[in-house]
């Protein structure tokens, strides 16, 4: 390969990671309005949340796929072959595009590993986006009964967790959120591991040999 790995690695990570945030922040979007999660919105709106979601996916899709054709990388025309070891910098043609990622990861691309630790940190980044951009959304955007299903008129403000997100943001729910599964987490725990344990090998065993 007459190219530097690394440039390779570098190229196809900023690639990964540009991909991967968009499509996780726009399923975000889409789940959390279908969930009615306000806190977690980029806008006021319910139906233009859901769309600002299904354009990010698709925007992430096309942009990764397609940046073979406009961006010098390790495919250019006529070197996209079966070995990635043979690749050329420069951009790809219309008829190679389908193979130009199709980059060995001891030649610059990357492994199982690295995209999962990629994926991880564009999805938390994606999360993020969607926390602030619900607090600045809900700040500036007061919601008024108007705004609000019936449904969601009769759902205190006093709920936590997921519930607390359809009035409150990320940050305002997180202390109410907190001390409740403080409060409740050891009978949680507890229940948990009672029920676990009468489902274990040895209390089937003990059960099977009493009968």
């Amino acid at each position: 390969m007459n190219i530097y790995l690394s440039e390779v690695r570098d190229l196809f990570t900023a690639h990964y990671f540009f991909f991967a945030f968009l499509t996780s922040l726009g399923t975000i979007q889409i789940t959390t309005a279908n969930s009615g999660l306000r806190g977690l919105w980029l806008t006021p709106s319910f139906v233009v949340t859901r769309l600002v979601g299904v354009i990010l996916i698709t925007t992430g899709v096309v942009v990764f796929f397609t940046q073979p054709l406009w961006v010098d990388g390790p495919w250019a025309a006529g070197s996209v072959g079966a070995d990635s070891a043979t690749r050329a910098w420069g951009k790809v043609g219309w008829s190679e595009l389908a193979a130009a990622r199709n980059v060995n990861d001891i030649h610059g691309g990357l492994d199982g590993i690295k995209q999962a630790i990629w994926f991880s940190l564009a999805a938390l980044s994606a999360f993020a986006v969607s926390v602030f951009g619900g607090m600045i959304t809900m700040k500036i955007f007061s919601m008024t009964s108007t705004d609000l299903s019936r449904a969601d008129q009769l759902i205190g403000l006093d709920d936590v967790g997921l519930e607390g997100l359809r009035r409150r943001s990320y940050f305002s729910n997180l202390p109410s959120s907190l001390t409740n599964f403080k409060s409740e987490f050891r009978e949680v725990w507890t229940s948990g591991l009672k029920d676990a344990d009468t489902w274990s090998v040895f209390n089937l065993r003990r059960w099977k040999s009493t009968k």
